[in-house]
């Protein structure tokens, strides 16, 4: 396990290179969270998004309504947050999860990431990785050695496969990874028994999602929508597809909540489009950017997450949470493992009875003083505290070593 070298303990600004998920305009991730909270504590910031693809782009266009595609590829852009640039590797012939030319990939990513970061001291950067098929596939120790290497877990490796075969591939990219960071982070309670277990010589740090406080000011200056007669709200924020999106449990929402205005935001499966199509009391908003949803949010009466139970969901802390307790809305989630440990926060429910009844209940109950029991949650529950507390983490007990 390589640790930071001693001169990089000094109490200074840092130089981190995040390997993404996904491309950093997508729906809010953390690994965007905790990028933009480094960069405005001033350190220095480049995100590199996971490398669009002919495959993955023709996938998201057969199986997708609403879904924003990279336009760019091979470019560097500033945004308006000093310190952070977002690096969008050029087009790639089949991408990381099912590439049937992986030796071609390879080479065009490492083609580009050498001459992007020419004359780049790696022996003074934080390397932060967020999907394990970074390493050993695209980057590695030749490529560069980076003065601390973290793995950030924040799913299950299920939410990231596609097949069974890209599952192998990922806990074996997992193992080395493990085996090679300084730090381990993960998002979840439920996460730390597995990841103290898998990698029992790691540093561990659980880091949990949060919500930025920019996003609190941007939900407090958006005026309450006044009902003047429109029906009660019930809203959801989040992807419509995957092994965590209970579709017949929203189907069966939208049915007995014929009265309540459904409005889902976010990018949509086809499938769900065309079977919500046969409901009036149904909105699809699609892909809406962040700076957006706060709006959204203030039309909401009901906030709703609407998980599958199973070992996924199981170690899911999710980021709609944080930004639901924002607004102070009545939260009715399925009950799993995690969302256990939030069970003042919401109502829980075990099926689809339960859940609908669940939604009644909120609605009847809710108050001001119950909002802002939820606010308070959320304010206290920030990415700038918990980026402060994984810097100085860094500080006293990895880069000290």
């Amino acid at each position: 396990m390589k640790r930071g070298d001693n001169h990089m303990c000094a109490d200074r600004s840092y130089h981190f290179l995040f390997f993404g998920l996904t491309s950093f305009t997508s729906l809010p991730q953390r690994e965007q969270a905790i990028a933009i909270e480094c960069a405005r504590l001033g350190h220095t910031v480049d995100f590199i998004e996971i490398a669009p693809s002919i495959a993955g782009k023709a996938h998201a266009l057969f199986n997708r309504v609403f879904s924003p595609l990279s336009r760019d590829s091979g470019f560097t852009f500033d945004v308006e947050i000093p310190n952070l640039r977002i690096h969008t590797p050029p087009t790639l012939p089949t991408g990381f999860r099912n590439s049937m030319t992986p030796a071609l990939d390879r080479a065009i990513f490492r083609r580009w990431f050498r001459r992007r970061f020419e004359g780049v001291d790696f022996s003074q950067v934080i390397a932060m990785v967020m999907m394990p098929l970074w390493w050993n596939n695209y980057i590695d120790r030749e490529l560069f050695d980076p003065g601390l290497l973290v793995y950030d877990i924040c799913d299950s490796l299920e939410v990231q496969s596609r097949n069974d075969d890209t599952l192998r591939r990922l806990r074996e990219a997992e193992a080395a990874l493990g085996a090679e960071a300084g730090l381990i982070t993960f998002s979840a309670r439920e996460m730390e028994t597995e990841v103290r277990s898998k990698f029992p010589h790691a540093e561990a740090l659980f880091l949990p999602n949060a919500v930025s406080r920019g996003f609190i000011e941007r939900v407090d200056r958006e005026p309450l929508f006044h009902r003047n007669g429109h029906p009660r709200s019930i809203g959801y924020i989040g992807a419509t597809s995957g092994k965590w999106f209970d579709t017949e449990l929203v189907l069966a929402t939208i049915r007995e909540c014929a009265d309540c205005h459904v409005a889902i935001i976010g990018p949509v499966d086809k499938r769900f489009a065309a079977a919500c199509a046969r409901y009036p009391n149904v909105t699809l908003h699609g892909y809406v950017s962040h700076d957006l949803l706060a709006a959204h949010l203030r039309r909401f009466d009901v906030a709703i997450i609407p998980f599958l139970d199973n070992e996924i969901t199981r170690l899911v802390n999710p980021l709609k949470l944080y930004e639901y307790s924002v607004a102070g809305l009545p939260i009715v989630a399925t009950r799993t493992a995690e969302l256990a440990h939030h069970a003042s926060l919401m109502y829980l429910a075990h099926d689809t009875q339960s859940f609908v009844a669940s939604i009644r209940e909120a609605l009847s109950e809710d108050s001001p003083e119950r909002r802002q029991e939820r606010r308070s949650f959320a304010e206290t529950h920030t990415w700038e505290d918990r980026v402060h507390a994984f810097i100085g983490h860094l500080r006293a007990q990895v880069l000290a070593a």
